[in-house]
């Protein structure tokens, strides 16, 4: 990792690059990294959605030495060249590569000779409507560490609903395993198989650049941070909210619509009211 490098990417030279990656989220990004690395999780880094590689940048700079980044886009027009020149400029172009195309296009045979390793990150940001998010979720996914994330793009945009339904649709299915909500950032939300859940959202309690600036929503049988809130309470409520429903993990089945509303009403779960 350079540091000097990602230093003045997240303070000045994200400026430099065309593309739409709040601040906010490129401090998830850098936090989750940082989390991975904590808890030694190793893996490569993919992104589903370039352009002209502002948040592939980042990810070059916050990869391990021995991992291997990889894109896929259409690059219309100079997109790849801009890429390739602001990941020359300002990142890191060792072992990264670029795929143009659809993804659509591309069969299990290609993507296995294209993704050689477990994927701890992978960054969905390219079509928008509802089943082109779908299929790349069902696509890629199965290349994502057991510890890996899954970071998707422009969750709850006005312009693009299906964002949002496409990832609950797909948080409901078992591909053997499952994949849930666990944070919510500036524009992205953040996925992770749900025993790994509890891990990141401790992890990220903890630190400074978000301590006591959370809160805790349930979204049918998950948690979800909101990083950031305008509804914060401790970090400490947080954790024994968290906690509280992890152990010991109850089935749902047999509680009525009446109890989840109780039990999970702004009043009583993570509003701090």
């Amino acid at each position: 990792m350079d540091e000097l490098k990602l230093k003045a990417f997240l303070e000045k030279n994200h400026e430099e690059i065309p593309g739409w990656f709040f601040p906010l989220d490129q401090l998830v990004f850098f936090e989750l990294f940082v989390a991975q690395l904590s808890m030694r999780i190793e893996g490569g880094l993919c992104e589903i959605g370039v352009f002209r590689g502002k948040s592939f940048v980042l990810m070059s700079l916050l990869r391990n030495a021995s991992e291997r980044l990889v894109g896929f886009d259409l690059f219309a027009d100079e997109d790849e060249a801009e890429t390739i020149q602001n990941l020359s400029k300002y990142g890191d172009p060792q072992d990264t590569g670029l795929i143009k195309g659809l993804t659509s296009s591309h069969s299990m045979d290609d993507l296995d000779a294209l993704i050689t390793a477990p994927v701890r990150f992978l960054h969905v940001d390219a079509g928008h409507e509802y089943h082109e998010v779908l299929e790349q979720l069902h696509l890629f996914s199965p290349y994502v560490a057991e510890q890996g994330i899954i970071a998707m793009d422009d969750y709850q945009d006005r312009e693009f609903p299906g964002i949002e339904a496409a990832v609950l649709d797909f948080a409901d299915l078992d591909r053997p395993r499952r994949f849930v909500p666990f944070l919510a950032g500036g524009n992205k939300i953040f996925l992770c198989c749900s025993p790994m859940a509890i891990a990141f959202q401790k992890f990220l309690l903890d630190r400074p650049n978000f301590r006591d600036t959370c809160r805790l929503t349930r979204v049918r049988d998950f948690n979800v941070l909101i990083l950031r809130s305008k509804l914060p309470v401790s970090s400490r409520q947080i954790v024994d909210q968290l906690d509280s429903l992890n152990f010991p993990r109850r089935p749902e089945a047999n509680t009525s619509l009446n109890q989840k509303s109780s039990k999970f009403s702004q009043v009583t779960f993570g509003s701090g009211l």
